[in-house]
């Protein structure tokens, strides 16, 4: 079986959710990390490398971040990701 169609396993990384809810809402934030779902990684910037890609699982919305927890958002236009405001990228996630 090709690697290509069946990438090897990695376990989920949630230091980068744990860190930005940490950074943005407070260390007591950490447990809204519950809340998500890790989707798995995925290609980002050149410069950041991959990004941890979380899906909140009342809201359904996702949340891609890089290893030390900052945020970035999909732009359609341009076909990548792109850095984003951290808090706004949470709250969006939450609500």
């Amino acid at each position: 079986m090709s690697d290509d169609v069946f990438p090897s396993y990695r376990p989920p990384d949630w230091y980068p959710l744990q860190r930005a809810l940490a950074s943005v809402f407070g260390v007591d934030a950490i447990d809204a990390t519950a809340a998500f779902w890790f989707i798995g990684f995925v290609p980002g910037p050149v410069d950041v490398g991959e990004l941890r890609l979380y899906e909140h699982s009342a809201t359904r919305r996702r949340l891609a971040l890089d290893a030390t927890g900052g945020a970035y958002r999909w732009l359609d236009g341009v076909g990548r990701y792109v850095r984003g405001d951290d808090e706004e990228a949470l709250v969006e996630a939450l609500v």
